[in-house]
């Protein structure tokens, strides 16, 4: 019996385990979307950058100056979505690393249950043998009498 209450305190601590984890997974989930939006965005306001730099040149209004602060802005803004690029990239690889940890968690929860599950079977049928040899001996002592 007190490898059944084993199991089921390891049980508890995998499964405990196994909350953690998921609550650890959602949290990188969220920072995975939060850095595909700020990589969304750097995007979207260097190609509006880009159309209206194409617009402004084919209209032939542009100066020195504004060509210069316009490539000036783009290679900032082309080093910052490079930049952004690789964090992104990161905060997937790291999502990806705790999703395999969160199935290896469920499977070591499983297997505990499975373990558990084929302890309490054989304790019962330890008990049911036992009870039944219990019966049959006291059957066979009233038919001696």
């Amino acid at each position: 019996m007190s490898k059944t209450k084993t199991l089921s305190k390891i049980l508890k601590l995998k499964d405990s385990k196994k909350k953690e984890i998921e609550i650890e997974v959602k949290k990188a989930s969220d920072r995975v979307d939060e850095e595909k939006t700020k990589l969304t965005n750097l995007e979207r306001d260097y190609s509006e950058t880009l159309r209206c730099f194409a617009e402004i040149n084919a209209q032939g209004r542009m100066d020195v100056c504004s060509i210069n602060s316009y490539y000036n802005f783009f290679s900032r803004i082309h080093g910052k979505i490079d930049e952004q690029k690789k964090v992104h990239s990161q905060r997937e690889d790291e999502l990806a690393t705790l999703k395999n940890t969160l199935v290896s968690a469920h499977k070591d929860k499983r297997v505990i249950e499975l373990l558990n599950e084929k302890t309490v079977k054989r304790d019962r049928k330890e008990k049911a043998d036992y009870e039944q040899k219990e019966a049959d001996f006291f059957t066979m002592v009233r038919k001696m009498r």
